[in-house]
């Protein structure tokens, strides 16, 4: 009898009308459970995919140029269709392996244009974020709280569920509605509308019935309109999954309209074909004369006879190129403006772009500064690689030029080693022992301070053999030289000082991650010889923990701690530490932001033979500045930032700061402190124009 009202009781809970907030309650909690409770893992999942594009280009000017892929399309037609058939196979819902096998494009030279719209595509419905690691998704149980939901009933098999940000509009959250199956949560279909990165989308997507097939779309319709800078784009894509014909693995990628024709699962729309039907009047097909007398062409070379004069005339005709447009406007498009990059079964070349707006950095201290990048790599087996990826900048305020060349060798299986050489000028180091001597000596001569004594040019090179002995376990061994030249040589021969110091130091370390989410713990040991090639003898030990912990609703806790130490030194000269030094070549908001001090002098870091440092950040999607009205909705990451550092000689120095990031830019306020003394406010900025383009 207990059974029987348990199994009356269940049907009840699932069959029966429920109202207001009990209705709410359990359809969001068979949402948010869904996944866990009727799906297993898709690893291992494949689907036939058809994807057709159509861009519209309504406005655009001479900005369009700027924008990475966006030439392709900058001049010329304004309308253009995309098609392509691909084997697509899932590691997980927003980790997966597209084969493109069949593809056609009215765009000129079979170009891409606008890559990151492909993102908006498949949306992760039940992950937390939508879309790789933005906009967070309504149907997570973590993002609930900023979410307001509205629920209706529509008969005994569904429920319409509307929804919108529960505060204030921002990047991150979407709005839209959702038809979902009652009893299980299931998501049936879904309207998502939202902007990111100035892309604004709005999505239907029809979700599979099924197993591993209800986490993925069966048909997904995105409209995409892009703005800037006057120009205005609109896309229309289409996705269906699922399609009946699955071509051969072996299948080169092929530009084949007559094979696009063959696979299409669904009509193309009036606008797509009219389209088609102008580009088809503009590039007629070969007649069948022409194309015998190519054939023919071909042939020749196997041993064919020559062709008559007749049949030859058609090579006679030579096509008119453009090559300003070959030349000059796709060597600025390929080279200057978007990253290119090709590769073969064992070399590839990536070139970023060399205008590039978020390679620009500001800080108080420093100035303006520019930097950029590149890559090769070559592979002689699946084991063992060879790869460059050299870094330029220049700093404009100190009108110098840096450069790292880092030289890698990967050898042992599944890459366990590495051979790790890198040239590199990257900062000036500093020390007023040098400018203290002088005092001693010359007395308070009037202008030392102005004349940059104490600032030192470092060049240095280093080679280290890294091997993974465990996952948990790595260890290093090799040499580092430095060659220090004067800023003011002709001043420091004037006092009677060296112009150039050299050392040059054989070094060891160990690194440690006790488990895969642990923090990283590392000590490292340099020891400075004194021999023909090198005048500085020193021995210095360094500590180091670093720990990234990931939280609910990509909210994330930077930790950083260590310590550095000289045990022995001749002179007082340069203390240089390697995990504490300043950074010449700043990156994006990613990189040294969470893990440096920004405020403090270049001196200071070469003013102690021993430091004990720590900088903590936390990172949220929605923190403060977010929820401001207007300005608020643009932003996409905050941070609030506290560095603390103490040194020989000084009141324990501090720093505290709070960041944001948005479409446009990444911006930092800090203030410095020592013990709780004010000392100095600055700002860090960077651009992020287009930086997941």
């Amino acid at each position: 009898m207990k059974h029987v009202l348990l199994i009356l009781t269940i049907l009840l809970a699932f069959l029966l009308p429920v109202n207001g907030e009990n209705l709410d309650s359990l359809v969001l909690s068979r949402v948010f459970t869904y996944q866990r409770n009727f799906t297993h893992n898709v690893n291992g999942f494949s689907t036939n995919l058809y994807v057709k594009f159509l861009y519209q280009t309504n406005q655009r000017n001479v900005a369009l140029w700027a924008i990475p892929y966006g030439y392709a399309i900058a001049d010329g037609e304004r309308n253009f269709v995309s098609e392509q058939y691909s084997r697509v196979t899932f590691r997980d819902v927003d980790d997966y392996e597209n084969q493109r096998q069949v593809y056609y494009t009215t765009i000129p030279h079979n170009r891409r244009t606008m890559p990151t719209l492909f993102e908006f595509l498949t949306p992760d419905l039940y992950a937390v974020t939508l879309y790789n690691d933005h906009v967070l998704s309504p149907f997570n149980r973590e993002n609930r709280h900023y979410y307001h939901y509205n629920i209706y009933r529509l008969d005994n098999r569904f429920v319409r569920v509307n929804f919108r940000p529960r505060f204030w509009p921002n990047t991150q959250l979407v709005t839209g509605q959702a038809l979902v199956e009652y009893r299980t949560g299931r998501i049936e279909q879904a309207e998502l509308n939202g902007e990111f990165d100035m892309i604004r989308f709005k999505t239907l997507t029809m979700q599979g019935r099924y197993g591993a097939r209800a986490l993925l779309p069966r048909f997904v319709q995105t409209d995409i309109q892009f703005k800037f800078m006057g120009n205005d784009i609109s896309s229309h894509f289409e996705a269906l999954y699922d399609c009946p014909i699955t071509l051969p693995d072996t299948l080169r990628v092929k530009g084949d309209r007559q094979m696009i024709d063959s696979v299409r699962p669904i009509a193309l729309s009036a606008a797509e074909q009219a389209i088609y039907d102008e580009y088809d009047r503009r590039h007629p097909a070969p007649s069948i004369a022409q194309a015998e007398a190519t054939a023919d062409s071909l042939l020749t070379a196997e041993g064919r006879a020559e062709t008559d004069s007749v049949a030859a005339e058609p090579e006679k005709k030579k096509k008119k190129h453009n090559y300003w447009e070959e030349i000059g406007w796709d060597l600025i498009g390929q080279n200057l403006i978007r990253s290119i990059s090709t590769r073969s079964d064992k070399a590839e070349l990536k070139l970023f772009p060399l205008l590039n707006p978020h390679y620009i950095s500001y800080s108080a201290r420093k100035g303006f500064a520019y930097r950029m990048k590149m890559g090769a790599r070559y592979r002689f087996t699946p084991d063992r690689y060879l790869s460059l990826e050299p870094q330029l900048g220049y700093n404009f305020k100190l009108r110098e030029f840096y450069y790292t060349l880092p030289l890698q060798y990967r050898y042992g299986r599944q890459s366990q080693g590495r051979v790790y050489a890198k040239l590199q000028k990257d900062n000036r180091i500093g020390n007023n022992a040098v400018l203290d001597e002088i005092r001693q000596e010359q007395g308070d001569a009037a202008g030392l301070e102005e004349k940059d004594l104490d600032l030192f040019s470092d060049t240095h090179f280093s080679i280290r053999n890294i091997v993974a002995l465990k996952p948990w376990l790595t260890l290093e061994a090799g040499f580092i030289y430095h060659h220090r030249n004067a800023v003011n040589p002709e001043y420091m021969r004037l006092f009677g000082k060296p112009t150039v110091y050299n050392s040059m130091a054989p070094l060891v370390g160990i690194k440690v991650r006790p488990w895969k989410t642990a923090p990283i713990f590392s000590v490292d040991y340099e020891r400075g010889l004194k021999t023909k090639f090198s005048d500085l003898a020193y021995e210095r030990w360094e500590a180091d923990m670093s720990y990234k912990h990931y939280m609910t609703h990509l909210q994330q806790l930077n930790l950083r701690f260590g310590c550095g130490f000289y045990t022995k030194k001749e002179r007082n000269y340069f203390m240089d530490f390697a995990n504490f030094r300043d950074n010449n070549l700043p990156e994006g908001w990613d990189d040294d932001w969470s893990g440096n001090f920004q405020l403090l002098g270049s001196s200071m870091y070469n003013a102690s033979d021993y430091y004990l440092r720590s900088n903590i950040s936390y990172e949220s999607p929605l923190l403060g500045v977010s929820m401001i009205p207007l300005v608020g909705r643009y932003v996409e990451r905050e941070r609030a930032y506290w560095n603390g550092l103490s040194i020989a000689h000084s009141r324990i120095y501090s720093e505290v700061g709070y960041g944001f990031t948005c479409r446009y830019f990444s911006m930092g306020l800090f203030a410095s402190f020592l013990n709780l003394e004010y000392q100095r406010m600055g700002c860090k900025f960077t651009f992020e124009l287009f930086r997941r383009w």
